[in-house]
């Protein structure tokens, strides 16, 4: 999640609304996975284990990005056989996610590369940005949980410029630079 839960007490507690730890804690999940879905990817800074498919050249593009750590590759034959790569020998990684193989290039078949790596933003890196738009959304789905855009009570007439959780044109302009690449 890119806020917690005591961030969205505080906003919401300034509107006068007052939610259970779960109620929140399931807005601030719903409007993280809002932004995960525009960027491609989660921006979280975690250590995944992915299998991706051969090349069949020396460049291979992992899944998510920035990259700051790669703990382990290996190659896996056709067969299933493994064999483990070495940093600087075998292969080099960048921090935008390519893995370059050294001297050869990348098997060719699905599933041929196993690798061990830490993706993403460090939290002061996100903090203020997308920490933002996701309070913003969490109190967009608290107010607005159908996502209409205009509520009609009596001769009483409603409209909400961003309905429920969607982003706005400047929200997605925002995290476009986080976007997987494609």
């Amino acid at each position: 999640m890119y806020a917690t839960v005591t961030e969205l007490r505080n906003r919401l507690k300034a509107l006068g609304d007052d939610d259970t730890d779960a109620a929140l804690t399931e807005l601030l999940e719903d409007a993280s996975a809002v932004i995960d879905d525009e960027v491609g990817q989660s921006l979280t800074l975690a250590e995944t284990t992915v299998t991706v498919d051969g090349s069949g050249a020396e460049k291979l593009i992992l899944p998510r990005w920035p990259v700051t750590a790669v703990a382990e590759v290996v190659e896996i034959d056709v067969d299933g056989t493994e064999r483990p790569l070495t940093h600087r020998e075998d292969y080099t990684w960048s921090q935008s996610g390519v893995l370059t193989r050294l001297r050869r290039c990348w098997p060719c078949h699905d599933q041929a590369v196993r690798s061990t790596l830490t993706a993403g933003y460090d939290a002061e890196d996100l903090a203020r940005r997308v920490r933002r738009i996701c309070l913003r959304l969490a109190i967009a789905g608290r107010r607005n949980p159908a996502g209409a855009d205009s509520e009609d009570i009596g001769d009483s007439r409603v409209r909400w410029n961003t309905p429920g959780m969607e982003l706005t044109t400047g929200e997605k302009r925002v995290l476009a630079r986080y976007a997987a690449r494609p």
